[in-house]
């Protein structure tokens, strides 16, 4: 008798990392140590991505680059369709919002307000329907 074990399925970090100017950290080394130990060296690419295979069960990790540290919580984000989840992808997009804390102050209704204009909605500063498909399709997920 044979049992079919169903592997888990795989997770990426993928990143996109630039200056204050928006100048891409193009070629830049980095360390990524997750939390179960896992530590992966490597280099930004021309266009400062990094794209990384997340190892089962992490849910945190350091990366290092450019003399600086950053803290990275894994997992998926929450519904675009949600504040929060808004706001992740709008600070994805270099519309920054602010912390992601579900509040819809001023920084994210102005954030909110940018990416409809460039995505060619009214500009309510809402967080209707159709922004929250815009903003999955732009952010791609």
């Amino acid at each position: 008798m044979s049992v079919a074990i169903e592997a888990p399925p795989t997770s990426w970090l993928n990143l996109e990392l630039v200056d204050s100017a928006g100048t891409a950290l193009a070629d830049r080394p980095y360390t990524l140590q997750f939390d179960d130990g896992v530590t992966e060296h490597g280099a930004l690419d021309e266009r400062g991505r990094l794209q990384v295979r997340v190892p089962a069960g992490a849910r945190t990790a350091q990366l290092v680059v450019a003399y600086r540290r950053f803290a990275l919580t894994l997992g998926g984000l929450p519904a675009p369709e949600t504040v929060a989840g808004a706001q992740e992808r709008l600070n994805h997009l270099n519309f920054f919002t602010g912390p992601v804390d579900g509040d819809a102050g001023p920084m994210t209704r102005s954030a909110i307000a940018s990416f409809q204009r460039q995505a060619q909605l009214p500009d309510t500063g809402l967080l209707d329907a159709d922004t929250a498909t815009a903003l999955r399709r732009a952010h791609g997920s």
